[in-house]
């Protein structure tokens, strides 16, 4: 079978743990996999240009990438989310006219962004795999084919490191590193920290602590001024080469979160790194975190301010504790969010697409 594959971008996260971590392994089984990612990536511009002659440019590139797939002819094209994330379906039709079997893959509340598009992705496709159950939901009114992989990781790359071990001078002097809170994830959604804002002030007073950041730009962390209220913070900026090293040296992994209609649908992709990494991880009650986490068992659950204080103050106090859910948490990365489980899934629903059921 011959597999098409039209991404954001090689290094959009959704093209990473949608699409690119399986075609390895797809291409191992003797699969013939092509990916045609944006160019540039779909969110981003390019530096002499802006973002509306950028614009030009990515589409002139997808109108090449059709070209492509015309004289490649492949069995089955998976659409990565949408090829432009505006309201345009033009060269998405086009793509319906060329493609033999066209299934759409999304991981977000499209719906919330651009309910037409969305419905007409859905109509125009073959087959939806949705990110998870609530996504489901949504597109089964427009197109009952719909097959559930929930993002996860290659729990194989995650190797837990003790980054905790402390280190001593030429005179001997012990030095223990502070405690180190970290969260991973876009730029766009730095601002998610702001509830932690008072939790970490007043933490900052009891421990020796540090807010650790991982994102592709500053600008966002800059905005909140943590430092200003006393919470040490430091920014590390995200490289595919060094993101699991750098998981890794978290004590504790946050993903805080509002509720609404848009982070309603999210696939919960940072817990899982965390959980894989080794890393104890507290989130937000939002969408599918609540199935993710089980309080208490192989992660903690948090929603107002006070109950994250509650929580961290306990994580903080008591190492113990922090150690006691890290081999449940990466037992259900393994069990239930890996590639291990999910691709034989993936690879059956291509399978049954191909052949037209």
């Amino acid at each position: 079978m011959r597999i098409a594959f039209l991404t954001s971008g090689r290094c959009v996260p959704s093209s990473r743990f949608r699409v690119l971590q399986f075609v390895p392994y797809l291409q191992r089984l003797g699969y013939e996999c092509l990916v045609l990612p944006s160019r540039p990536d779909k969110y981003r511009s390019l530096p002499l240009l802006g973002f509306r002659w950028s614009g030009l440019v990515k589409r002139w590139n997808r109108r090449s990438d059709l070209a492509t797939l015309n004289r490649w002819s492949p069995d089955i094209v998976v659409l990565e989310r949408e090829l432009f994330s505006d309201g345009s379906c033009d060269l998405e039709q086009e793509l319906r006219r060329i493609a033999r079997r066209l299934v759409l893959d999304i991981d977000d509340g499209l719906f919330v962004l651009d309910r037409h598009k969305f419905e007409v992705l859905c109509g125009l496709s073959d087959h939806v795999i949705a990110g998870n159950d609530l996504l489901a939901t949504r597109v089964r009114p427009i197109n009952p084919r719909v097959t559930v992989i929930p993002t996860c990781v290659d729990v194989d790359r995650y190797h837990s490191a003790d980054s905790r071990q402390p280190t001593a001078d030429s005179r001997n002097t012990v030095f223990c590193p502070p405690h180190r809170l970290g969260w991973t994830g876009t730029a766009a959604n730095i601002d998610y920290l702001e509830v932690l804002r008072e939790p970490l002030k007043t933490l900052s007073r009891e421990f020796d602590l540090e807010l650790r950041v991982i994102a592709e730009s500053d600008r966002p962390l800059r905005k909140l001024a943590f430092d200003r209220d006393g919470i040490r913070t430091c920014f590390v900026r995200w490289s595919e080469a060094t993101e699991i090293a750098d998981l890794c040296a978290f004590d504790i992994g946050l993903m805080p979160m509002p509720d609404t209609e848009w982070t309603r649908y999210k696939c919960g992709l940072k817990i899982l790194q965390y959980m894989a990494a080794g890393v104890p991880a507290v989130a937000s009650p939002v969408g599918v975190n609540s199935e993710i986490i089980r309080h208490g068992v192989n992660g903690w659950l948090a929603t107002t301010p006070d109950e994250w204080l509650f929580v961290l103050r306990q994580l903080l106090s008591e190492p113990v504790r922090r150690a006691s859910v890290v081999e449940a948490a990466r037992t259900s990365v393994e069990q239930r969010y890996s590639i291990t489980v999910q691709l034989p899934r993936l690879i059956a629903c291509l399978e049954a697409v191909c052949v037209g059921q």
